[in-house]
């Protein structure tokens, strides 16, 4: 098994934080894959290429990503499978854009090399209270994205009338759809494919709600971190705050608070809110 991690990023802008992510995550050990939103027509590839100099850089092909729609869990199965198709990982973590480490790539390392094995991924409660993203049929949802329409509403009643449940054998799980996950179960996700587009096609955000709902119903349930459904940031290492915010965008305030945190990674953080703090954090945790 290789020693090296796979970063797979998933991202709409080409922007300051993109770029600070990058060149944190130029590490000698590590590859970087990047799914960047096929929307984003000014994107370089050659251009991205040149701000890593430790690091492979892979790119996938690009699609358009709509919030809410399968276009979401096929971006991240794209960079599972360039990744499992580039090399064997000893682990897989999937960031989007707006995010950034906050330990050294060293450290990092060595927190996964002592918990080698174990999945994080995080799991909200036990009783799956979402059933309606995964009850109905979302045929526009691709188009719509966050904004429903007239026929979008009332296609889901006339299902609601017809007492629709496209998924009632599946035992579903919800959680957080960032990951730090193994080998093994990188390509285990890969190979259920097809199961997981019949499944989850023509759902509604059910990025948070497939990876889950796989593992629950596998082997790899054992290899989770603690407590399946405490919800909390330990199951998947990564600083969020939807306590203000949906995320919170951390600013130069936080400093202390991600400086004392014992997390690996954090999200979410913008430019154009504040810049200092991209500034800041790396350079603490830049090797």
């Amino acid at each position: 098994m290789s020693r090296k991690h796979a970063y797979l990023i998933e991202a709409h802008k080409d922007d300051y934080t993109f770029r600070s992510l990058l060149r944190m995550l130029d590490y000698e050990f590590n590859d970087i894959f990047i799914h960047m939103d096929k929307k984003n027509v000014s994107f370089s590839l050659e251009e991205v290429s040149g701000l890593v100099e430790k690091s492979r850089i892979y790119f996938t092909e690009r699609t358009s990503v709509v919030w809410g729609g399968y276009s979401q869990i096929n971006a991240e199965l794209l960079l599972l499978k360039k990744a499992t198709e580039t090399d064997c990982y000893a682990y897989y973590h999937l960031l989007s854009g707006e995010d950034l480490p906050i330990k050294k790539q060293s450290y990092i390392h060595d927190f996964f090399a002592k918990h080698s094995g174990t999945e994080f991924v995080r799991f909200e409660k036990e009783i799956f209270e979402c059933s309606n993203r995964v009850r109905y049929y979302y045929w526009l949802q691709e188009k719509t994205g966050r904004k429903s329409n007239f026929w979008s509403k009332a296609i889901k009643c006339i299902q609601i009338v017809l007492r629709v449940n496209r998924n009632r054998k599946v035992i579903f799980q919800k959680g957080a759809n960032w990951f730090s996950i193994t080998d093994n179960l990188a390509r285990y996700v890969v190979a259920k494919e097809p199961w997981i587009k019949r499944v989850f096609h023509d759902t509604v955000c059910c990025d948070e709600v497939f990876l889950q709902t796989l593992i629950i119903n596998s082997e790899y349930k054992n290899n989770l971190t603690k407590d399946v459904f405490d919800d909390s940031n330990e199951m998947f290492m990564r600083l969020i705050d939807w306590q203000r915010g949906k995320p919170y965008i951390f600013k130069l305030c936080d400093l202390n608070e991600i400086k004392e945190s014992p997390m690996l990674f954090a999200r979410k953080f913008s430019s154009e809110v504040d810049v200092d703090i991209i500034d800041s954090v790396v350079k603490l945790y830049a090797e």
